[in-house]
């Protein structure tokens, strides 16, 4: 099969919102969007997506990546904390002058870029996190597999 596709069964439909749990899969360690399908509270990989196929619970539904949200997704994985780190570097070269407690100001400055690039990564996991409760998705339902 593909890798670009994944294979899922429905567990829940709530309006046109339907929850699959995942089959295991071994190229989860190297996606991107893993943060998204993440393990729930019973330990299987869970998304939510929208029901365009009108499936019902239990049945197994063919996924496949799509490319909604992908640059959104990857702006906050790589690119905010980064951003964060850079604007940390800069800021604090324009304020931070002199040594403090014998401390370079170049060491403070990079101190402080790490503690926002550390700052950046909690909220874009926070961000992660509350989008995969919603129909925030990389992913989309293709066909259900008989």
């Amino acid at each position: 099969m593909d890798e670009s596709f994944e294979i899922g069964v429905i567990v829940s439909v709530i309006d046109t919102i339907a929850e699959i749990e995942l089959l295991d899969n071994d190229h989860c360690h190297s996606c991107g969007a893993r943060m998204i399908c993440r393990p729930g509270d019973s330990g299987k990989r869970t998304l939510k997506l929208t029901n365009i196929l009108n499936a019902k619970i239990g049945d197994r539904i063919l996924i496949e990546q799509s490319d909604k949200n992908q640059l959104k997704l990857a702006f906050m994985q790589y690119g905010f904390p980064l951003l964060g780190f850079l604007f940390a570097i800069i800021l604090a070269g324009v304020f931070i002058k002199t040594p403090f407690i014998g401390i370079p100001p170049e060491v403070q400055q990079f101190f402080i870029a790490v503690l926002i690039l550390v700052l950046a990564g909690w909220l874009t996991r926070k961000w992660s996190i509350k989008k995969a409760s919603t129909d925030f998705s990389v992913f989309s339902m293709k066909e259900i597999c008989q």
